[in-house]
């Protein structure tokens, strides 16, 4: 608990700031100003381990050849269509537990003492959490599975085991090696498949079944499952993916031998399971008439684990991750191609705590956003060079020689 209030305030004004940019489009608050009274929006957050920059919607961005061709994400991509999606979105560290720590509190992985590292790792509580400051704020909040770790205690962010939803099961975390060892006697392959995404619904379930009427809510779904290890030979067997289709699209730096690509057709395979329980949700909160106020956030902690250039390696493929924004005030069919640090924070200063440098605060976070009247680019005065893509919103010459002041 913190102690300091002028301190707390600080720190708890980060936090919000830093929801704030996550979300690039929509003012969203844990604490609103003083007679406001619109209703807060739900929260979604499904944060996949050692998910990359790996999903369906990718492969048209990256142009044909590429190995984003084999991978089917339905769900991931219907939400890039209808809110935001980055193709250049970084995490503060390709490695879990630094990653993790910086982007629940707002602020580099540099900047969170022991939560820093990655064996060792401890959450004191001298960070904020955006979690326990959306409770403070009213909200119902809630984990299924991995929030943050390795370190104690665990998911500590999420004030776990107090606020955990994970009584029905956590199968889905080696969703490769249950699925197959229940078709092994005979059992049909949806069958068993769909014996894990119950558990999924269930947990989500019991967490929604604690909410107060009409109380917003914050809900983490983070899945380990496409963490290795898989089950070798696991994303034909249970996704249809054939790794022979990506022999002549590999990467650069991956061996295209048999071995490699059936390596990464399995880890794809995890990737359409995590895609799978998005869905799950997804649906769960239409059912339930709350799709349309909840912001729902997606994406991953770095890059492939097991590759050369993956996690815990600073280049693209390491920490470079899947991000699609959606929900309520988020402009639909969005593109953003500038970079983006997925824990993006302004923390303010304690000289800074005013109501006026509030609004001013928001503003400059959110109004960058909308001002370059291109929803190509996050701020008119940075130029990134990027390749161009098919459609309406191509970053054509003439754009990027605007960009550029050429």
């Amino acid at each position: 608990m913190i102690a300091d209030p002028v301190r707390g305030a600080a720190l708890r004004l980060a936090v919000v700031s830093h929801l704030l940019a996550i979300s690039s489009v929509l003012r969203l608050s844990a604490a609103p100003a003083s007679g406001s009274s619109a209703k807060k929006p739900n929260i979604l957050f499904a944060f996949a381990d050692d998910w990359g920059r790996h999903a369906g919607v990718y492969a048209a961005m990256d142009g044909a050849g590429g190995v984003n061709e084999a991978v089917r994400t339905p769900h991931f991509d219907g939400l890039a269509r209808e809110g935001v999606v980055f193709r250049h979105a970084f995490v503060s560290s390709p490695s879990c537990t630094p990653c993790r720590s910086a982007l629940i509190s707002g602020q580099h992985f540099w900047r969170t003492g022991r939560g820093a590292i990655l064996r060792g790792a401890v959450w004191d509580g001298s960070n904020p959490s955006d979690a326990l400051l959306l409770r403070e704020a009213g909200y119902h909040i809630g984990e299924t599975y991995k929030v943050w770790g390795p370190g104690r205690p665990v998911d500590a962010p999420f004030d776990a085991p107090r606020h955990s939803y994970e009584k029905a099961g956590g199968r889905f975390n080696t969703f490769s090696q249950n699925v197959t060892a229940m078709v092994a006697p005979g059992r049909p392959l949806q069958a068993a498949k769909d014996e894990i995404y119950a558990e999924v619904r269930a947990n989500f379930d019991a967490f929604l079944a604690d909410r107060k009427p009409d109380q917003p809510f914050c809900y983490w779904f983070g899945p380990t499952n496409v963490h290795r290890k898989w089950m070798r030979g696991s994303g034909k067997a249970l996704w249809q993916i054939d790794p022979d289709q990506l022999k002549g699209k590999m990467p650069p730096f991956l061996p295209d031998v048999p071995e490699v690509r059936e390596d990464l057709a399995d880890y794809f395979g995890e990737v359409q399971a995590f895609d799978e329980a998005l869905g799950l949700l997804l649906a769960r909160l239409a059912e339930i008439g709350e799709l349309e106020t909840t912001l729902v956030v997606v994406s991953g902690d770095h890059g492939a684990p097991g590759f050369p250039q993956g996690k815990c390696n600073l280049q693209d493929f390491g920490s470079g991750v899947s991000l699609a924004i959606r929900g309520p005030g988020v402009t639909a069919g969005r593109i953003v191609g500038d970079p983006y640090r997925l824990d993006s924070a302004t923390p303010p200063t304690v000289e800074e705590l005013t109501e006026d440098t509030r609004v001013k605060l928001e503003q400059r976070l959110l109004g960058e956003m909308k001002r370059t009247g291109d929803p190509r680019w996050v701020d008119a005065g940075r130029f990134f060079e990027t390749p161009p893509m098919a459609g309406p919103t191509d970053d054509t010459d003439a754009t990027r020689k605007r960009k550029a002041g050429l």
